[in-house]
């Protein structure tokens, strides 16, 4: 038997109404998730328990965050030019999960930047090839990734809800952090089981990653979106300050809790995100990105004040976290639309790869300046710094009109 009849078997078993290889991608990424969501929630706590400081905790997530967009595109590229996904995808799957594990044992910030950006660096690596890989064993791609991205989700619920138990139980934040490996372990058996595609054989670099046009192609004003766009990531906020700051709205008897509140975050993102999308299509991607920017407006506005530790301070950092989610999906999968109109169907690859490439490299300059802010001055000068950004970007992008280039494109 050939190696497309053994593909085209493994594609007729169904779970959950997709193909088992599917469903084995679904399940690497649910145990990659609780692995990385039983580190994500207390990981700027543990950084500042071993002597890091605000601006060292810009520093950390403003270079990782920066490793992992930068090489998304970069590594899509690569893999093509070899014409192999499977070890983009295991290399990944297994430097993220046999790397963030050991933050565990960091005596300094210095150890725990290695490990995380090695983290971010695999990340980085598979994210491209394991979207490939998805859509080639798709038999419905809408169903298959609506799956994958399920048990992400599943996987990222699960994490917190470890993370919270396990704090409440007086787990230390490394007991956490290395128990991470276990899941980590499965996520990497489970990908050794995928067999690569040769997108040669099956014309799929043509559908995945189409030629890409020349610099001068791309429309001027889709250059100013991308510079507006980049300009929005400055005035974001990395929910490792919101998570240092929630400590202030609560006694320390229930820190345990704050895996509870990132749990709340990422789950109205999951809700919100198709309904945001949905929304956007009906009435225009400016209206929600606006709505989403003044959401984070308002919550940097009530971080900046100080607050006296008491029940409503509870619900009141419940409502700010909420309200981060909903942000997160006004703005976050909104802006990959909006890039999408303007660029144009053939321009698209092109346009993603100079979009995360800004990210990246804008994202590392926005968690450093704040952390600066927050180390010299107070959390009152940072989050207010943040929001004087917000309120600039959303003058700026309410007064671009795009219209008449999107109307082109179509």
């Amino acid at each position: 038997m050939n190696t497309n009849d053994e593909d085209n078997n493994e594609n007729k078993k169904m779970i959950f109404g997709v193909s088992l290889p599917v469903f084995i991608m679904g399940l690497v990424s649910l145990f990659t998730d609780i692995s990385s969501e039983l580190i994500q929630s207390i990981l700027p706590l543990f950084i500042i328990s071993i002597g890091g400081s605000f601006l060292i905790l810009g520093l950390i997530f403003g270079v990782t965050t920066a490793i992992s967009n930068i090489l998304k595109g970069f590594s899509g590229w690569l893999s093509d030019k070899v014409n192999k996904r499977k070890p983009f995808v295991v290399a990944g799957y297994a430097i993220s999960n046999f790397s963030k594990p050991f933050i565990a044992f960091s005596p300094s910030w210095e150890y725990v930047l290695g490990l995380k950006a090695l983290d971010r660096f695999g990340k980085g690596l598979r994210t491209s090839s394991r979207d490939v890989l998805i859509s080639y064993y798709a038999i419905e791609k809408g169903r298959a990734f609506g799956l994958h991205r399920s048990m992400d989700t599943l996987g990222a619920v699960i994490g917190s809800l470890l993370a919270f138990i396990f704090l409440y139980w007086a787990w230390t934040y490394s007991e956490i952090i290395f128990f991470s490996i276990i899941p980590g372990i499965i996520a990497v058996i489970f990908i050794l089981f995928i067999k690569d595609v040769n997108p040669k054989e099956l014309d799929e670099s043509k559908l995945k990653y189409p030629e890409q046009p020349k610099v001068d192609e791309i429309d001027r004003n889709f250059v100013k979106l991308i510079i507006i766009l980049g300009v929005i990531e400055f005035a974001s906020l990395d929910i490792a300050f919101l998570i240092i700051r929630s400590t202030d709205f609560i006694s320390i008897e229930l820190i345990f809790l704050i895996p509870l509140f990132y749990l709340i975050s990422n789950v109205l993102y999951t809700i919100f995100s198709p309904i945001t999308g949905t929304i956007s299509d009906k009435i225009g991607r400016k209206p929600v990105i606006i709505f989403g920017l003044s959401l984070l407006l308002i919550s940097c506005l009530l971080l900046a004040v100080p607050i006296t530790i008491s029940l409503f301070s509870l619900i009141l950092i419940i409502i700010i976290f909420s309200m981060y989610g909903i942000y997160m999906a006004s703005v976050d999968p909104i802006s990959r639309a909006y890039i999408a109109d303007l660029a144009g169907a053939n321009k698209r690859g092109r346009a993603y790869g100079y979009y995360y490439l800004s990210v990246g490299l804008i994202s590392l300059g926005e968690s450093l300046i704040f952390g600066l802010i927050y180390e010299l001055f107070t959390y009152t000068a940072a989050f207010l710094y943040t929001s004087i950004l917000l309120l600039i970007c959303i003058i700026i992008f309410s007064a671009t009109d795009f219209s008449k280039i999107i109307q082109k494109k179509h």
